[in-house]
């Protein structure tokens, strides 16, 4: 008999004044209560790139993964204020609502009549506002959550004050503390808490880098992991940040101005404080960072100490916990076709000086899963061959839809069309010219076992695509101890950024088995991914000699397939895919352009590789 595991599913709004306090306060009591924790907040949503609100409910695919959910979960429901969007699927599928009230201190109040619950011992009061730091306002909460969750507190806003202390009363609760309130709130929760403890006040030269990294190293020897993020980002993942032990910080990016850029502002703009957020990721025993970047330049900061980032949105995906669930792949038959061409149809395109076309979608994050699962449907609907950039999160959070791509075309699946590339390590992005190429091969080996356990060997990556493994001002730096590092751990090929234009094989292994090729268009971009095509007119910029090559692409994913982009540019989407096959032109997957390449550089009919094994560094 298949017991699901119990959940408590907390349904908010996202305008809740109370969620920053009452989520990290339900994932402590639901855990005791021998349950699972997950976070859903309704708001207005827009589904653009780095929405504040996220995905919208339907390019979302917000109702298939709570249909999913209640599958894995014995789902109960906690509702904090009113709520619509699942209210009729709630109905239908008889879930119980085991809480449910408008504000924190009601809602532990029926909480806490549940059979079992164990007895808090302490209050925990936030800011109730934006905290007030000089003439700026900082919505601080989201980031406080670790002063809840390891104190094991209920949490409430200081205006509840009067609220806490008579429930606290109530449930001869021991102790109050106080995390950055102001003088005034300080006194009118003192006046409901006398023996009130001030955990820690805001100073004059405080901002979010003090505030956040104190909070941070306070509670770094319960934490596991970091989140880095600005507030939408944290809060609406809070159950996550809360389930993985992690602690948070956050401050803005500080942009280069003048003289002091030298590829362009937002490559360089980092947060002030991401050598440290990195430098805390260490120490904390996970290089995998969660949240949202300030610009690309953390990135590139993060990666020197061999740190990535699991970039997330709000609600991208809506329900994180389905990666606690493991759905492994059903076998394919044994005798199944890996839908390949033969040796010899390559021999035969190389007689004929064909050029083999294909394109490859730049894409790790979870944050993207719609936006690859759109294309996933757009190659079935057109027959359309290309490459998408994963990372082992997208198998673990989406394994039932994501499990197309090893299903055949006769059957509805995408199963030789989409070709899935290990991109960027393969657990979270980073740039692989500053990361030290051993830490680059733990990454890819580490998420490659992720991987083959949920898809088996025959759906795990065959190639990579990199973020950036070249020196981001010329693009001539060819990496072959980057490539030696990425091809060990189990790979073929790696897609290049490097010396962009004419068909190249920029490395290869000794037997020639492994090898790195160059991309074709000659368009550099000021923000990742930083070569690539947009337009029919950027495929015609590659150059070369006539006769049989390769025409391979990067597009970036979200700005292509999320749903409000398909809307506004989706012609030139598909005057681009037009130019892509026209002529005697051949679709094919970036594994077999990979082939390609091998048999033409066998033929001597590229240029000589930059470098091979066991080389350094190479500037062309």
């Amino acid at each position: 008999m298949n017991i699901r595991p119990a959940l408590w599913l907390l349904l908010s709004n996202l305008r809740h004044p109370d969620v920053a306090a009452v989520a990290p306060t339900l994932a402590w009591m639901a855990a005791d209560a021998g349950a699972a924790f997950e976070l859903y907040l309704e708001c207005r949503r827009d589904g653009s790139l780095f929405a504040e609100t996220g995905s919208t409910v339907l390019g979302g695919h917000h109702h298939h993964q709570f249909n999913y959910l209640c599958a894995a979960f014995d789902v109960r429901i906690v509702r904090l204020g009113p709520t619509s969007v699942f209210d009729s699927s709630i109905g239908a599928f008889g879930l119980p609502v085991i809480a449910e009230a408008d504000d924190a201190a009601r809602l532990y109040a029926r909480l806490l009549r549940l059979p079992g619950t164990v007895k808090p011992e302490h209050i925990v009061l936030l800011p109730s506002a934006e905290v007030r730091v000089g003439r700026d306002r900082l919505a601080l909460a989201p980031c406080l959550f670790p002063e809840i969750l390891y104190r094991r507190a209920l949490g409430f806003r200081a205006a509840q004050a009067k609220h806490a202390a008579r429930l606290a009363a109530a449930h001869d609760v021991s102790s109050a503390h106080a995390v950055f309130l102001d003088a005034r709130e300080t006194r009118a929760a003192n006046a409901s808490f006398p023996e009130l403890r001030v955990v820690d006040r805001v100073g004059p030269k405080d901002d979010w880098d003090t505030l956040t990294l104190r909070t941070a190293r306070r509670w770094k020897h319960e934490a596991r992991g970091l989140v880095f993020g600005d507030p939408p980002a944290v809060l609406s993942q809070l159950a996550a940040h809360c389930r993985h032990q992690r602690v948070a910080v956050f401050s803005p990016a500080v942009f280069p101005t003048g003289g002091k850029v030298a590829v362009s502002d937002y490559v360089e703009a980092r947060s002030a404080i991401s050598a440290e957020a990195a430098a805390l990721a260490v120490e904390l025993g996970n290089r995998v960072i969660s949240g949202r970047q300030t610009c690309d330049g953390d990135i590139f900061e993060w990666s020197r100490q061999g740190v990535c980032i699991q970039i997330i949105d709000p609600n991208r995906p809506a329900f994180p916990i389905v990666e606690t669930v493991r759905h492994a792949w059903a076998e394919p038959p044994a005798a199944a076709p890996d839908h390949e061409p033969s040796d010899a149809q390559l021999v035969r395109w190389a007689d004929e000086g064909r050029v083999l076309t294909s394109l490859v979608f730049h894409s790790g994050e979870v944050a993207h899963n719609e936006a690859m699962l759109a294309l996933v449907d757009f190659a079935v609907s057109q027959g359309l061959k290309l490459g998408l950039g994963v990372h082992a999160a997208r198998y673990e959070i989406c394994p039932q839809m994501w499990e197309l791509l090893g299903v055949p075309v006769e059957r509805g699946g995408a199963l030789g069309l989409v070709e899935p590339l290990l991109h960027s390590g393969g657990l979270g992005v980073l740039a692989e010219c500053n990361c030290p190429p051993e830490i680059l091969r733990e990454h890819c080996e580490r998420a490659l076992a992720r991987i083959r356990d949920i898809a088996g060997p025959r759906g795990a990556p065959r190639g990579y695509y990199a973020f950036m493994d070249s020196n981001l001002d010329r693009l001539d730096s060819v990496r072959g101890d980057l490539f030696a590092s990425i091809t060990s751990a189990g790979l073929d090929y790696v897609v290049s950024s490097a010396l962009p234009g004419r068909n190249r094989v920029l490395w290869r292994s000794a037997d020639r088995r492994r090898l790195a090729l160059n991309q074709s268009p000659r368009v550099v971009h000021v923000a990742s991914p930083f070569v690539r095509a947009t337009t029919p007119e950027d495929l015609d910029t590659a150059g070369g000699a006539a006769g049989a090559g390769w025409m391979l692409a990067a597009l970036d994913a979200p700005v292509i397939s999320f749903a409000p982009y398909i809307w506004d540019k989706g012609s030139r989407f598909m005057a681009l895919v037009a130019k892509l096959r026209e002529g005697s032109r051949i679709n094919v997957t970036p594994r077999t352009i990979a082939r390609y390449a091998r048999l033409l550089d066998k033929r001597g009919l590229l240029p000589a590789p930059v470098t091979h094994d066991n080389q350094p560094a190479v500037f062309a």
